[in-house]
């Protein structure tokens, strides 16, 4: 029997980690006409659930595309990018290639092949390098490609277009065409919490106040257990509240991390006679997954200059609130405002976290390996 699941990759149907609530208010956002912002860190389901709200519109007639700017290398490279997932989208609505061909003026597309030897629509910008008249041209391209339905357009982690070498003009360009397009709505959604929130909330930015913003956190501890329960059982395996507690425990409560422990714990036991998972199968499949990050871990602890490395250290032995005297003595660390520097440093780039009152880190493996390390 299968796996029942999913993670490191986007999770749909029933192994979504239920985000029904969230879910249902970004829909009335979208359908009234509204942009959204979606902040979150890393591994929280931020992809998953902007999924299935695409699933959901797209059964009830949307055109939805997407472009995830993590894999965009430059201005040129988003352009083609951008107009090769909306024609993906909308093609059996709007024809034959030359009616594509006539919705641009410096982008051209062009029939290539793909990496499996398959047809494919590429588009290539026709001046030697792509600018902001460019980059208005594919902006437009919704409005023009969809003129009669409704179209979602997802950017994921578009915080990342501050890299495109435009600067503010991407923004400035941007906002000023998506404010004259009614039927067209945005969810702009990324893991550097500080850097999106910086874009949507500061006044000096172009994108201030122009989202609906949403901030995907851990869910409900409550509701992690009941999801593990219900998962095991859907195919036949037995675990106690006390168990899926532990296993909630042990992940952080972050939805990819009980994901993860959770398909451990299944691949134990699912040879087994009983089916009924026991303490140490959850304990081991713990250790197994942490096994396989290790060497993550190391990385992202290794990336950081040395004052963050001692409060990363420090926050995972012991969140804080304050970083008084005593807690600097305590985990060696430096002046208060070196300290200070490190934590908004680290909080910018979503490896610190702050809620319920106190600072700790994000990912709870990376938490679970400083503490257990020298």
């Amino acid at each position: 029997m299968r796996n029942p699941f999913r993670y490191g990759a986007r999770v749909s149907g029933g192994a979504f980690f239920d985000r029904e609530g969230i879910m249902r208010d970004m829909l009335g956002v979208v359908d009234g006409g509204n942009n959204i912002v979606l902040y979150g860190p890393r591994r929280y389901g931020k992809s998953s659930l902007v999924g299935e709200v695409m699933t959901r519109l797209r059964a009830r007639g949307w055109v939805c595309a997407e472009v995830n700017m993590m894999d965009v290398a430059s201005l040129e490279d988003f352009i083609a990018q951008y107009s090769r997932a909306l024609y993906r989208e909308a093609s059996p609505a709007i024809g034959t290639l030359r009616h594509v061909a006539g919705l641009f003026r410096r982008v051209s597309p062009k029939i290539g092949i793909d990496d499996e030897g398959k047809p494919e629509l590429k588009f290539e910008i026709t001046s030697r390098k792509a600018g902001v008249a460019a980059l208005r041209d594919v902006l437009e391209l919704p409005a023009k490609i969809c003129p009669a339905g409704r179209t979602l357009v997802v950017l994921d982690e578009f915080q990342e277009v501050e890299t495109l070498g435009i600067g503010a003009q991407f923004e400035r360009t941007m906002r000023s065409v998506i404010q004259n397009q009614p039927d067209i709505a945005y969810v702009f959604l990324g893991s550097k919490t500080h850097m999106l929130e910086r874009m949507f909330s500061s006044p000096s930015r172009p994108f201030y106040n122009s989202a609906q913003k949403f901030v995907l956190s851990r869910p409900p501890a409550e509701e992690s257990v009941r999801f593990v329960v219900e998962r095991f059982r859907s195919v036949g395996v037995k675990i106690s509240g006390e168990l899926a507690a532990k296993v909630v425990e042990l992940a952080g409560n972050v939805p990819y991390y009980v994901q993860a422990v959770s398909s451990w714990v299944y691949n134990a036991v699912a040879g087994g006679t009983s089916r009924i998972v026991r303490a140490a199968d959850v304990e081991d499949a713990f250790q197994s997954l942490y096994a396989t990050e290790t060497i993550l871990m190391e990385s992202v602890f290794a990336s950081h200059p040395e004052s963050q490395r001692l409060l990363m250290r420090a926050l995972a032995k012991e969140p804080a609130a304050r970083f008084d005297a005593d807690y600097r003595d305590r985990h060696s660390l430096p002046s208060t405002s070196t300290v200070n520097t490190a934590l908004r440093r680290l909080v910018r780039e979503s490896v610190v976290e702050p809620g319920d009152g106190q600072y700790a880190l994000s990912d709870p493996l990376l938490a679970y390996h400083l503490s257990t390390r020298a």
